[in-house]
């Protein structure tokens, strides 16, 4: 298993990119309601100390990095180099 930064659960996109290219990471979801969609990472080594890796920008690399689309999401995971990913739309009022 290999933690995110300092640690924690939560990674860029530039070390999301090294995992996909040697095949530590392969699939991805985003997950969310209108406005507000974060990516989960699936593979290998895709969790830390029991929870999922997520994505999170360089402004706020210790916290999951928010979308304000599913099309958003989806772009930063093909600049990653991922060709799978499923949505996961969830209600807001939870």
């Amino acid at each position: 298993m290999i933690s995110g930064i300092n640690g924690g659960n939560c990674i860029l996109s530039s070390m999301a990119k090294i995992r996909v290219e040697s095949n530590m990471i392969n699939k991805a979801e985003v997950i969310g309601s209108k406005g507000s969609f974060h990516i989960i990472f699936h593979g290998s080594v895709a969790e830390w100390k029991g929870e999922p890796i997520v994505l999170s920008s360089s402004r706020q690399p210790y916290e999951p990095r928010i979308f304000k689309s599913i099309d958003g999401a989806i772009s930063e995971l093909i600049r990653i180099g991922l060709t799978e990913a499923s949505v996961k739309i969830t209600n807001s009022d939870s």
